[in-house]
């Protein structure tokens, strides 16, 4: 059978192209390589706990929720924004307000007091100008004709306030700006100029801290419940998803795409071709004809490094909503366990540097945990080839042995411990464990190295850093979208991508930024 459009990849930038394309009357069919629809957003039912296995939450930032009331699925009530706070072995904040966490951070950094005003002074004007410019309204992208017109010139105007540092949004660190307020406090740069990734940038801070006060949600059925809602509609509609498919072979000829082979032999059809995946994947593994790619542009992808991989200890414990909301009052706490970006490939005892991310699945939300017990998930940053491919020697995700078993058992134990500085008595608690690392998420996705992002946010080392996005491909009916073909990725730019893309085969992709 052949169809208009083939899309690889089942996540949310996957079921967005294919839900736009159904709004332009087109047939298509999504071919995924894991079992459930989700990819980073997937997340998995255990005895009862439910837990987010990659991305733990979303912003909005006038984007995602724009998108789904134009395909009829935004539902207010079906949300709820989450909060954030900042915690180590000296200071518990919460995010609140700029007010209150200027005075939190000054009492626990007396002798820093007039760094952290100088950085707060720059910080929270940025952000409010921030949530005026994707708060009050849709984001240019996302709509057309005289509407998107008018958001350009609403955007411009309440941006009007960030010209004076708009070039040093784009040509500048946020630990190049946090060395200038805290030349001689190393803590207070890594807390927020590096935040666990160094040279990413000063923008990237901003909008950060714009949506950790105003703009992340939580959907309240878990991120799967989301995704599963969407790929439900997108079937409803018509659309086909073919979960276990997944593509080897892009079969090619001359500048053309002419059909989509699966592992297990089969072989689609369309006239057109969009990749939500891997690149790298597609042009070193699937490709039949990887030479009619540009060899630098080749090169520059191929050797291009990917978002740093997330190691998450998913854990069930018996301890009730109101009793953990004791000690973790908001949905997402932040613990620094050392101030430091970490980032030796040997050292053994990684996953205990840097800084970690609790999220208490169904402190507000019981209902994703057994009756009386919590679901959390902490994530800690280890990469991809630690240890020499957690101890594998091997590349390829799908190697396990007993040294990978060995060293996940440890890595989660020694998640439990450092988390008993927020949780103390966890370990007692516990009566569900399990841990999934980079390859795990490399497994499920086939991600490079499982990146949870896309490509690096260091400004120094992406081929991206002044190639914002790509959809086009050197073949004239393959384009690609998702979390690769956007940067910096994530879920709103992965969904957006699939707008883009859809409307952009049909219509031209230059309507798409101007009319």
């Amino acid at each position: 059978m052949k169809y208009d459009v083939l899309i690889i990849g089942s996540g949310i930038a996957g079921l967005s192209t294919g839900l736009y394309l159904q709004k332009l009357g087109k047939r298509s069919l999504i071919l995924e390589h894991g079992d459930h629809a989700g990819g980073n957003m997937s997340g998995v039912w255990r005895k009862g706990f439910y837990f987010d296995c990659g991305d733990q939450s979303t912003e909005n930032v006038g984007v995602l929720f724009p998108l789904l009331d134009e395909l009829d699925l935004y539902d207010p009530d079906e949300w709820m924004q989450i909060k954030f706070r900042y915690a180590s072995r000296d200071f518990n904040v919460p995010l609140y307000d700029f007010g209150q966490i200027r005075e939190d951070f000054k009492k626990v950094f007396p002798e820093s007091s007039p760094g952290l005003d100088k950085w707060f002074d720059f910080l929270a004007p940025q952000a409010m100008a921030m949530k005026k410019m994707m708060g009050s309204g849709s984001f240019p992208l996302v709509v057309d004709g005289w509407s998107k017109m008018r958001a350009n010139l609403r955007m411009m105007m309440e941006s009007a306030s960030m010209l004076k540092t708009s070039k040093e949004m784009v040509i500048k660190t946020g630990d190049e700006k946090a060395r200038e307020f805290f030349p001689h406090d190393p803590r207070l740069i890594f807390l927020f100029g590096e935040y666990g990734c160094r040279n990413m940038f000063l923008m990237y801070h901003v909008s950060f801290w714009y949506t950790f006060l105003y703009d992340y949600w939580y959907p309240k059925a878990g991120l799967q419940g989301f995704i599963d809602k969407v790929a439900k509609a997108y079937q409803e509609r018509g659309g086909e998803v073919r979960f276990k498919s997944t593509v080897d072979r892009v079969i090619t000829s001359g500048e053309i795409v002419t059909a989509l082979e699966t592992a297990s032999g089969e072989r689609f059809y369309a006239d057109y071709v969009v990749n939500t995946g891997n690149p790298k994947r597609l042009i070193n593994q699937m490709l039949d004809n990887p030479n009619r790619w540009d060899f630098k542009d080749r090169q520059l992808i191929t050797a291009g490094p990917v978002s740093k991989g997330q190691t998450a200890a998913y854990l069930g414990i018996d301890m009730s909503a109101d009793e953990l909301g004791k000690y973790l009052k908001d949905h997402h706490t932040h613990f620094f366990r050392t101030y430091e970006t970490v980032e030796d490939m040997y050292d053994r005892d990684l996953p205990n540097k840097g800084w970690s991310m609790i999220s208490a699945t169904s402190l507000h939300l019981p209902h994703l945990a057994p009756e009386g017990k919590s679901s959390i998930v902490v994530q800690v940053f280890i990469p991809y080839h630690w240890l020499n491919g957690w101890g594998t020697g091997s590349a390829d995700p799908f190697v396990r042995n007993q040294a990978y078993q060995d060293l996940k058992a440890r890595v989660l134990n020694d998640i439990i411990k450092e988390t008993e500085h927020v949780i103390p008595g966890l370990s007692e608690k516990i009566v569900y464990k399990d841990l999934g690392t980079p390859r795990a998420l490399a497994r499920f996705t086939l991600n490079e190295e499982g990146s949870p992002q896309g490509w690096s946010y260091d400004l120094y080392r992406t081929h991206r850093a002044y190639k914002f996005a790509r959809f086009r491909t050197p073949f004239k009916n393959l384009f690609n979208a998702g979390h690769y073909a956007v940067w910096p990725g994530g879920v709103i730019f992965s969904a957006l991508s699939g707008r883009i893309v859809a409307r952009g085969i049909y219509g031209g992709f230059w309507r798409q930024l101007f009319i």
